[in-house]
């Protein structure tokens, strides 16, 4: 039996009609009329898309970000790989859709203070305003996109602001934090 695992976002289910997110949705439907194991990973905000801000760390120890004080539970991408292996390696899992998240909700300004301390040095925040922030992204991505990104960031559902137990449950210990993402990741931001 073939086994497919689908990489998605929590915004599939959260907001399916967003024009950000509906191809997602749509492909989600289309997995599950195959024949095949599928199995959803839903993850929320990546730890790592603060890889974002290496430049002006590096350059000026300053963060710039929308929203400072809306905290999101974000993931680090090791936990996304570490279900991924095993739902494909591992049974029951079928059928099933896994809400993937870090284990507590932490705000930008929050995650500019963890960067700090992992470099030992304090890390300014500076507060985009959502048009700055839309500006900024639309080099990197298409409109729909950004808008959609920037609701969630700004504007998260209660199930988006949620820590889910399904990291733990499929690996059976929680989630990594933002702040031992950061520690492992310091070096990138030297």
């Amino acid at each position: 039996m073939k086994r497919i695992v689908l990489l998605s976002s929590q915004a599939a289910r959260t907001r399916p009609a967003a024009p950000s997110h509906a191809r997602l949705a749509a492909y989600e439907d289309a997995l599950r009329r195959t024949a095949a194991e599928w199995t959803l990973l839903r993850p929320g905000g990546f730890a790592s898309n603060t890889f974002a801000w290496v430049p002006s760390v590096r350059a000026a120890r300053t963060v710039a970000a929308p929203f400072a004080d809306v905290a999101l539970p974000v993931v680090d991408p090791a936990d996304i790989t570490a279900v991924a292996a095993a739902v494909l390696t591992g049974d029951g899992h079928a059928g099933r859709a896994y809400e993937l998240t870090g284990p507590a909700a932490i705000s930008p300004r929050g995650q500019a203070a963890a960067l700090g301390a992992a470099l030992g040095e304090p890390v300014r925040f500076t507060e985009l305003t959502r048009a700055d922030a839309r500006a900024a992204m639309l080099g990197f991505m298409p409109g729909p996109v950004a808008d959609g990104t920037l609701d969630i960031l700004g504007h998260p559902t209660p199930d988006e602001q949620r820590v889910s137990p399904d990291v733990e449950r499929v690996l059976g210990r929680p989630p990594r934090s933002y702040t031992d993402w950061a520690a492992t990741h310091a070096a990138a931001f030297r």
